[in-house]
């Protein structure tokens, strides 16, 4: 029933008016240094009490991004509480999210030259509310010690079987397009167990929209950065909506270079979108499109389930913003001219 719904969409509507508006756009581009950010952020409503007490006059970048991204936790955290346990379930889906991160994480400090330090943003939920071993996984020096971390989470068992493999050190691409693969087909197994009628027809096709634009952009991320052979290798498309079928996929792949194959984009399911904005990247086409569909139901006269996702969906794209801004001020790049604000 929608009247259950109604205590969260009031909690989330307040969150939603702390949000970054035009105007603190502006002047957060007008900054100069990561410190002078991190006051101005620690003035607003939406970040002050997650940045109170800091001392922001030698802030690092890092640790400013760390605190912006412990903002969004503690606010899912908050919303997590109010769910009923029916809901719970699939309020759980940002936490698997985090577990992804963390497994690539470790992956990549096992190649990298350098010693990575962890982000440890979800590390308190993960160690009170993830079946991920968060201490193996930090210290795993092998990708099978890594699966064996993850044994018992949703990636447990694409992880074990990639480890009993061949590659004794599979790609970073590969293992995060299988657990993308599986995260994505948890989620549609989860609404198709636990909601039904209207409820289940709008979070389906959120999630349609939402694979069929990752498909495309990984695809046009592909066809621009890599060879023909490694585009072949990527055999782990997630779902696709009947608006992709195998015929017009079949021709993206095939299309002979990125130009060719971003015009069939634009002529394609999804082409008012890709002629709608000119973006600096071709994530930012995903991210438009996720803004516009949490945007409307969160302005929706009825409240549903899937409210407070619509906020931490549009909570995530204001921290990509912020912290696109942050990156061009810490490398002395021009904010208006290197970061496309989704929503702005």
């Amino acid at each position: 029933m929608p009247s259950a719904y109604y205590a969260v969409s009031a909690k989330v509507h307040a969150l939603y008016g702390r949000r970054m508006q035009p105007e603190d756009y502006r002047q957060l581009t007008a900054k100069r240094t990561v410190p002078e950010a991190a006051a101005f952020l620690q003035a607003h409503p939406g970040y002050r009490d997650r940045l109170a007490g800091i001392n922001t006059s030698n802030m690092h970048r890092e640790t400013l991004e760390n605190a912006l991204r412990g903002a969004y936790v503690d606010e899912y955290r908050r919303i997590f509480s109010f769910m009923n346990l029916n809901d719970k379930e699939l309020m759980r889906f940002p936490l698997y999210k985090a577990e992804h991160a963390a497994i690539l994480a470790s992956m990549r400090r096992l190649t990298s030259i350098t010693s990575l330090e962890p982000v440890t943003t979800w590390d308190a939920m993960l160690q009170n509310s993830s079946n991920l071993d968060l201490s193996a996984l930090q210290n795993a020096d092998t990708f099978q010690g890594i699966a064996l971390a993850a044994e018992h989470t949703i990636y447990g068992s694409a992880l074990m079987r990639i480890a009993a493999g061949e590659q004794k050190k599979p790609s970073h691409a590969f293992v995060d397009n299988m657990l993308q693969v599986v995260y994505y087909a948890k989620l549609y197994q989860t609404t198709s167990r636990n909601y039904a009628g209207d409820t289940k027809k709008l979070i389906r096709q959120a999630l349609d929209e939402e694979t069929d634009l990752m498909n495309l952009v990984q695809f046009l991320r592909l066809k621009k950065y890599f060879s023909p052979d490694d585009i072949k290798l990527f055999s782990f498309p997630l779902p696709c909506s009947a608006k992709l079928n195998q015929e017009y996929m079949q021709q993206l792949i095939a299309s002979p270079d990125y130009d060719a194959a971003f015009e069939l984009v634009r002529n394609g399911p999804y082409g008012s979108l890709f002629r709608s904005i000119t973006p600096s990247g071709v994530e930012a086409y995903l991210y438009t499109l996720q803004y516009n569909f949490s945007r409307r139901q969160l302005r929706a006269a009825e409240p549903t389930v899937y409210t407070p996702i619509a906020y931490l969906t549009l909570k995530e794209i204001e921290l990509r913003n912020i912290i696109s801004i942050v990156e061009c001020i810490r490398y002395g790049g021009n904010p208006n001219e290197f970061v496309t604000l989704i929503g702005v």
